[in-house]
């Protein structure tokens, strides 16, 4: 039944929407049925939404990470013992076996890069109807076609073992292991499509790997433009991602390598950081998960928004960048001593702007006046502070003591973030 459900979504998923009215109306239908189930199955739901009509959705209170977790038990519309499944969480991450479930329901944890960790719960309905769409999304070529697809992950998932066929295999690479025992498997495997972090696919690069594949996929990190070119350049192919959360699945790139939001699984409103530079946090609501719905969900996810046109067609909204999250910002001082934020783009750009010969880099705030910076390669002189002292010009901004160091970070199940602050 589970291949069937695939089978569907996939053939009824269009490839492309060459109308804005096609979307909001598939937005529209689906917000309507999605907000009378939600309501009338999850207790969290129906109080947080009390006072407020079905046809006001759109300016339901916000809900976060935060409020989902305190809340979790009432905000599923199934009763599960969410304790009980915490502990089965705790154990597959402890042996590394997956496949455990509350009945019907599969249990994941998010990584915890921003300091908490997300828990989510998906049907069995529920996964092969994501399987269909993601296939639908990740395949260059039709469902009928023989594919090896490997799956470079910090934790397994029932999902891909309950859609995996004789035509289409499934081979997960956990990242708790050595990565060059990981990189010699996949040679030997023989993969057509290969998912994982741009870190690991940047290192394979590094270690002037032979992998040969017919597709790449960038996932689970923030994919820099450091990591594309190098990616793109050693393997000759053009590094398509995948921007998905605990929260659901938000975008993935088209033919030409451009990232789509996936407005046909979700309505993504705006908080605007700066509307002038397109700078905002999604408010993501999806109308197609129904065990642990997601409506109007702040992400801390900071998006940039294209004003180009896709030569693809699709007129779905094109994001330009994935900037980082609302903790990944600096907070400096001004020459006045009032309090300014950065956003991780700033920070990129004045790094960038130190050596053309930058191949990796991470930046750590450490303290209000103080920041780290990792480079690699190790041994880089003549390094320019024009950037910075820029940024420090342009926004009126103390300038802080920067510090150069050698570069720590080895790929592993831990997410790569190159951007962030150490202190609250």
């Amino acid at each position: 039944m589970s291949k069937l459900r695939t089978l569907f979504r996939y053939f009824v998923t269009p490839k492309k929407f060459h109308s804005r009215q096609r979307i909001e109306k598939i937005q529209r239908k689906g917000m309507k049925r999605q907000v009378r189930f939600v309501r009338k199955n999850s207790p969290f739901y129906a109080r947080h939404w009390q006072g407020l009509s079905d046809d006001e959705w759109a300016k339901f209170p916000l809900i976060d990470k935060s409020i989902m977790m305190d809340n979790l038990a009432d905000l599923l519309t199934v009763r599960l013992d969410v304790n009980h499944a915490k502990q089965l969480a705790d154990k597959a991450e402890q042996n590394r076996d997956f496949s455990p479930k509350i009945g019907p329901y599969s249990i994941g944890y998010s990584s915890g890069t921003s300091g908490s960790r997300g828990m989510h719960f998906i049907s069995e309905q529920e996964q092969a109807s994501w399987a269909g769409f993601m296939l639908s999304r990740g395949l260059d070529g039709s469902i009928f076609e023989r594919y090896k697809i490997g799956l470079i992950l910090r934790a397994n998932s029932n999902t891909f073992e309950s859609v995996g066929s004789n035509r289409i295999k499934f081979s997960f690479y956990d990242l708790m292991k050595p990565l060059d025992e990981l990189h010699d498997s996949i040679i030997k495997d023989e993969l057509d499509i290969l998912m994982g972090p741009p870190s690991v696919l940047s290192y394979f690069a590094d270690i002037d790997s032979p992998i040969k594949v017919r597709k790449m996929v960038s996932v689970a990190e923030v994919l820099e433009d450091v990591d594309r070119a190098k990616i793109e350049q050693h393997f000759g192919l053009t590094l398509h991602q995948f921007y998905s959360s605990t929260e659901g699945e938000i975008a993935a790139t088209c033919e030409h390598g451009t990232l789509h939001l996936n407005e046909d699984l979700m309505v993504i409103q705006k908080a605007w950081i700066d509307e002038e530079k397109g700078w905002y946090h999604p408010i993501i609501s999806d109308f197609k998960r129904k065990t642990q719905p997601i409506i109007r969900y702040r992400l801390n996810d900071i998006l940039v928004i294209s004003n180009k046109v896709c030569p693809c067609g699709d007129t779905r909204e094109v994001i330009d960048s994935i900037m980082g999250r609302s903790d990944d910002m600096f907070h400096l001082t001004k020459v006045d001593d009032t309090p300014e934020l950065v956003v991780p783009d700033m920070i990129r750009r004045a790094i960038m702007q130190m050596s053309d010969e930058i191949t990796d880099y991470i930046a750590i705030q450490k303290a209000p006046d103080q920041i780290e910076i990792q480079l690699k390669p190790e041994g880089l002189t003549d390094l320019s502070m024009a950037g910075f002292d820029k940024l420090w010009n342009s926004k009126n901004l103390q300038p802080v003591q920067i510090e150069i160091t050698p570069y720590t970070h080895v790929p592993s199940a831990t997410k790569l973030r190159r951007i962030y602050r150490q202190f609250h």
